[in-house]
């Protein structure tokens, strides 16, 4: 997707002299993965100002970055298909947060079970992102820890009638439950 304009702008650092001709591969590939990064944000907060959620959207953002690096679930194993799963699970999110609107019991019933989901089965270990012992038991200590983190900021937000912050991290939560269950079932494309 970026291959033409990553060759370009790494070329130009190795004739500049900025970067060592050895070392080209591994520029290359950080001004892909840069470029894939400036296109996710970019487009995310597109969508975000488009159906008018975008505090909700970085809310839930922050929050999926911060608990799926360390619970796992589904990753692509190419930059454009996690681009377009990316995409297509920021546009079910916005949409979830401005036209799914439930009695706050019903929150606190999503929380539970996406955190009973996240807390028995982190971390995920997927093919493309396999997972020594060591790490997995960091990780799940972490994933555990960041997961109560949001549960209790999301409840606290419900009972302060806070819902436009809550769902957020609501959100968050039930999407990185589902990519780990996607993920155990077996989907990695």
């Amino acid at each position: 997707m970026f291959s033409n304009v990553s060759e370009k702008i790494t070329d130009s650092l190795v004739k500049s002299g900025t970067v060592d001709s050895d070392e080209r591969d591994i520029y290359l590939f950080g001004v892909q993965q840069g470029l894939f990064v400036i296109l996710n944000v970019a487009t995310t907060v597109a969508i975000g100002f488009m159906l008018d959620v975008f505090w909700q959207l970085l809310i839930f953002t922050g929050a999926l970055i911060a608990l799926k690096s360390y619970a796992g679930g589904y990753h692509a194993k190419t930059s454009q298909r996690c681009y377009l799963f990316s995409t297509l699970l920021t546009i079910s999110v916005t949409s979830a947060i401005k036209y799914v609107i439930l009695h706050a019991f019903a929150y606190v019933g999503l929380i539970m079970l996406a955190g009973i989901i996240i807390i028995m089965f982190s971390p995920i270990s997927c093919e493309n992102r396999a997972l020594d012992d060591l790490e997995r038991k960091v990780y799940r200590k972490k994933a555990i820890i960041i997961c109560a983190i949001e549960i209790v900021a999301a409840v606290v937000f419900l009972c302060l009638n806070l819902q436009s912050v809550a769902i957020g991290i609501i959100w968050c939560l039930v999407a990185v439950s589902l990519m780990m269950i996607g993920c155990l079932l077996g989907g990695n494309y």
